[in-house]
């Protein structure tokens, strides 16, 4: 629903056709909400450690897209970890055997 709000779009509307990202594109250059989530994201950018208070800095910089890499492989691992539990768990909860190999 969040999204549906943010592009202005009514909750009975079914799905996305191709006026949703231009309409989105104008509400959010007609306010100044671009700036709002830019000024977000370089916020959590600089909790994480990813770029520094003062100076120049360039969003496409060798680290912040190492560190972007790393972060999703983490949590590509920890979500694989996870699915894996749950099949376990459903498994175990079943009654069907589990084989390790």
């Amino acid at each position: 629903m969040s999204w549906k709000y943010a592009i202005g779009a009514e909750l009975t509307d079914t799905g996305f056709d191709h006026t949703v990202l231009p309409r989105f594109r104008a509400r959010l250059a007609g306010s100044d909400l671009g700036r709002v989530v830019f000024d977000r994201l370089l916020e959590h950018c600089k909790d994480a450690g990813l770029v520094a208070a003062g100076g120049k800095q360039r969003t496409d910089s060798t680290h912040v897209i190492s560190a972007v890499r790393d972060l999703n492989r983490l949590e590509l691992a920890g979500e694989s970890v996870r699915a894996a539990l749950e099949a376990l768990a459903v498994a175990a909860l079943s009654g069907w055997p589990v084989r390790s190999t």
